[in-house]
């Protein structure tokens, strides 16, 4: 009887051992879900870097006359009181590559951007006709450059051009006066 007993205790011990075994095994999984695993970046992004937004700007390549995107990183805080006036002195400011150009002088300033409908309406001052930097028979790529910079925004599709608020100028043979639509690329 003594043996059945040891026999008996010595099972119940073997079965706990293995209850625990297979508990530990079945269990293991969750403390791995539970565990938080937390990336640690190397430096903190500030909220200046978070507002950071990539704009398009078209310019003219200085040796084929063509348009050609440049991006620009900006904050797009400054884009908040008029996005459109933002991206024309953005374009007028010019390329940060030395092999493209705006095809407009440097003494030309703005007067006036305004929304009207889905139209942007630019009003710039007389330098825009009378100092005209880009290549003959090329005028359209310029007028060019600013509609395909300003449709990017969405909720413009046409540009109209003013020459000191007024309309019936041209810069070449191309009448300001009309509503230009984006250059399908």
């Amino acid at each position: 009887m003594n043996t059945k007993k040891i026999y008996f205790i010595t099972i119940g011990i073997l079965l706990i051992i293995l209850a625990v075994i297979l508990w530990s095994y079945f269990n293991r999984d969750e403390e791995v879900i539970n565990e938080t695993n937390e990336i640690i970046p190397e430096e903190e992004i500030s909220d200046e870097q978070l507002r950071n937004t990539i704009l398009s700007l078209y310019f003219i390549n200085k040796n084929t006359g063509e348009i050609e995107v440049e991006s620009k990183l900006i904050d797009a805080k400054k884009l908040l009181n008029n996005p459109y006036e933002e991206l024309i002195n953005l374009w007028i400011l010019g390329p940060n590559n030395e092999n493209l150009k705006t095809g407009c002088s440097k003494d030309l300033k703005l007067n006036k951007v305004t929304l009207d409908g889905d139209c942007v309406v630019v009003d710039f001052s007389k330098e825009f006709i009378e100092k005209y930097d880009g290549m003959e028979n090329k005028e359209s790529n310029v007028i060019y450059c600013i509609v395909n910079t300003l449709t990017e925004l969405t909720e413009v599709n046409s540009v109209k051009i003013l020459i000191d608020g007024t309309e019936n100028k041209y810069l070449g043979s191309f009448n300001l006066s009309e509503k230009y639509y984006r250059l399908n690329e």
